[in-house]
C-alpha cells in the first residue's frame, strides 16, 4: 500500500512535534505535540496562538512560539488575510487564546477571524481586563468563548459602523463596579449575539452595567440577540432611528434588570419566549418594556409588584 502522507519531527529546544503532511504539496495534516494534536485551519488560512502568561513573545505560529498579546495576533492575522499572494479574503483565520486575568485594552479588530478561548483559568476561558473601543470596523468577526473583565467604568465593548457578520458566542462580560454599556454595536448588519452571560459584579446589584446590550444607528437588519443570561440596568435597547430591521430577533433571554428589560424603538424587532424580572412597578405591564406587540409572542415579565405578567396577553378564548 501507498500512501502521500510522510512524517517530519520538528525540534525546538526541549520540545519537539511530529508532523504528518502531504508529500505532493507539503501541507500539514496534522501535528502532535506535547500538548496533544494539531489540526490545520480547515479554510486554509492561518492560525495563531496567544498566550497571555509568556514571558517573551513569539512568532504566534504555535504555542511554544505563542504571541503574548491579543493585539499582536490581530495585526498578524489583519497581515496574512490582507496579502495578495494569499488571497485568503474568503478564507478565515483563527486566533487561539489562553491566560488568566491580563490587562489588555483591544482597539483593532481582525479582519475574518475568530479569536476563540481555550485554556482554564477561574473559568474554561481566558480572562481579559480591559475596555475595547474599536475604532474601524472590519467584517466576519467572531468573539467565541472569552472572559471581558471592565477595567473602568466605560463601555466594555465598542463596535464602529458597518461591522457586518459581528457574532460574540459564548462569552462572559463582567463590571469592575458600576459600567456603561457591556456591547454597543453600530449600524451593523448580520450581528449575532448569541449564548452569552453578561452579569453581575461581586455578587451585588451595585455592580452592573447601565445597559447589556445597545444597538445603535440606522443598520439593523437580521440581528440576531438569542440565548442570554443578562444582568444589567436595562437589558437590551435599540435606537428608535434604526431602520429596516425587520427580519431581526430577540428571543430566550433571561434578563434581570432593575429598569426596562427590553426596548425596541424602532419597533422592528420580534421578541420572542423571552423572561425577566424587573424592579420596576409593573401594575400597568407595559411600564416594564417597549417593543411592538405585533411581532411579540412567549414572553414573560416578574415585576417589583410580584405579578406575573404574559406579554403579549394571553387571549383565553374567543
Amino acid at each position: 500500500m501507498t500512501t502521500n502522507i510522510a512524517g517530519r519531527w520538528d525540534k525546538s529546544g526541549y520540545e519537539g512535534s511530529a508532523d504528518f503532511y502531504r508529500k505532493d504539496t507539503g501541507e500539514s495534516v496534522f501535528t502532535i505535540t506535547e500538548n496533544g494534536a494539531v489540526f490545520p485551519n480547515p479554510t486554509g488560512a492561518q492560525d495563531y496562538f496567544v498566550d497571555l502568561n509568556v514571558s517573551a513573545t513569539g512568532n504566534g505560529l504555535s504555542w511554544a512560539t505563542a504571541f503574548a498579546t491579543i493585539a499582536e495576533a490581530i495585526t498578524a492575522s489583519n497581515t496574512s488575510i490582507g496579502l495578495t499572494a494569499n488571497r485568503w479574503w474568503a478564507r478565515r483565520n483563527r486566533i487561539f487564546v489562553c491566560g488568566d486575568g491580563i490587562t489588555e485594552n483591544l482597539t483593532v479588530l481582525p479582519e475574518k477571524t475568530d479569536i476563540i478561548g481555550v485554556g482554564s483559568d477561574l473559568f474554561p476561558f481566558p480572562r481579559i481586563i480591559g475596555n475595547h473601543a474599536f475604532a474601524v470596523a472590519k467584517v466576519g468577526v467572531r468573539f467565541i468563548n472569552l472572559g471581558f473583565f471592565t477595567a473602568t467604568t466605560a463601555d466594555l465593548m465598542s463596535f464602529p459602523t458597518s461591522c457586518h457578520g459581528l457574532q460574540i458566542l459564548g462569552c462572559y462580560m463582567h463590571p469592575a463596579t458600576t459600567s456603561s454599556k457591556a456591547i454597543e454595536i453600530t449600524s451593523s448588519a448580520h450581528v449575532r449575539i448569541e449564548g452569552n452571560t453578561i452579569t453581575v459584579g461581586a455578587g451585588a446589584m451595585a455592580n452592573i452595567f447601565a445597559l447589556a446590550i445597545s444597538i445603535e444607528g440606522t443598520v439593523c437588519h437580521d440581528i440576531h440577540i438569542t440565548n442570554n443570561k443578562i444582568t444589567a440596568t436595562l437589558g437590551i435597547s435599540v435606537v428608535e432611528a434604526a431602520a429596516a430591521a425587520m427580519g431581526s430577533i430577540i428571543e430566550g433571554n433571561t434578563i434581570r434588570s432593575t429598569g426596562i428589560a427590553i426596548d425596541d424603538n424602532s419597533d422592528d424587532f420580534q421578541v420572542v419566549n423571552n423572561r425577566w424580572m424587573t424592579d420596576v412597578d409593573t401594575t400597568t405591564s407595559t411600564a416594564g418594556y417597549d417593543f411592538n406587540l405585533q411581532l411579540a409572542a412567549g414572553n414573560i415579565q416578574m415585576g417589583v409588584t410580584g405579578l406575573c405578567d404574559s406579554v403579549p396577553f394571553v387571549k383565553i378564548a374567543e
